[in-house]
């Protein structure tokens, strides 16, 4: 039982998702509060102004239906979220919509603070300023923030295989080939770390991810060698030289990875899913021997 909590889907990212709630919320809320609820003083206002507060509450503008408009776009947005996330690869402990959704929200709800400061709010002003100054800290403190939860997360799940004794443990290949990755965008949303085997499955580490993947949800697991190497496939991979193509029964497009030590990787993991495909001979169903865990043997050269 133990195992199978240990091996099964890492489960919704509720962590990640309340932060996304939360600046959902905020996008919301308090544009709509500080539109609707709060007025400039009148005592300081000009003859002007105040005859354009007057009759800006005399009749319905733009400003009066944005917010119900913007509240329709945003939760349009977080439902396209949650499809997003529910399609994503069954292994992964964090989607990649649940990255880059409280950014989105986030940037939002700061695109309206500064039309309000731009409509000339005194309340609002103080806030944002919209300088390229701010705007940077404001995307780096919600990726900061978005990223330190994700670990939180990781660490969490890391719990569950601290008593595991890992057969074989190689760190993803960093070479010359990395930039043939990166130019068709492949490697840059789930950096790989480190990738781990025992008798139960693999295990890819990532700076802000865990991908625990069971030997019985693996079908097949081979070297790629150059004109083998596809557009499709979810890539963990950072190296064109030592790519491994893993197809697992959750979904047609398999997963790439590229550890340093393939050749007793590969080794290993072929044995343990040939463990669990029984071969027939004669009519007759015959089990693989059990393999067992590797001697130290020297890394291959990438």
């Amino acid at each position: 039982m133990k195992n199978q909590q240990r091996w099964g889907v890492p489960g919704w990212p509720w962590e990640l998702e309340l932060l996304a709630l939360v600046f959902v919320a905020t996008s919301i809320i308090v544009p709509f509060w500080l539109q609707h609820t709060q007025t400039p003083d009148s005592s300081q206002l000009s003859l002007i102004a105040k005859a354009e507060l007057v009759r800006n509450q005399q009749t319905t503008s733009w400003s009066d239906l944005s917010g119900a408009f913007w509240a329709i776009v945003i939760v349009g947005l977080y439902v396209a979220h949650i499809a997003m996330a529910s399609s994503a690869v069954r292994f992964m402990s964090t989607p990649i919509s649940h990255l880059w959704a409280p950014l989105v929200f986030a940037m939002i709800g700061y695109s309206r603070l500064y039309a309000l400061t731009q409509r000339g709010s005194t309340l609002s002003h103080n806030i944002v300023s919209g300088s390229p100054l701010e705007i940077l800290l404001w995307v780096v403190g919600v990726l900061a923030i978005t990223f330190l939860v994700a670990r939180i997360r990781m660490a969490r799940l890391t719990l569950k295989f601290k008593t595991v004794d890992w057969d074989v443990s190689t760190p993803s290949l960093y070479d010359s080939s990395f930039g043939e990755l990166v130019f068709q965008w492949r490697p840059l949303l789930y950096p790989p770390r480190m990738i781990r085997a025992c008798e139960q499955g693999i295990l890819i580490e990532g700076f802000f991810y865990e991908m625990p993947i069971p030997f019985d949800s693996i079908q097949a697991m081979d070297a790629v060698h150059g004109a083998g190497f596809t557009s499709s496939g979810y890539c963990l991979a950072t190296s064109m030289k030592s790519l491994v193509r893993v197809q697992t029964t959750e979904q047609a497009e398999p997963i790439l990875i590229s550890p340093r030590d393939r050749n007793t990787f590969l080794h290993y993991c072929q044995q343990h899913i040939a463990l669990r495909t029984p071969l027939t001979r004669s009519g007759e169903t015959e089990p693989v021997a059990r393999p067992t865990a590797p001697e130290q043997a020297p890394q291959s050269k990438p």
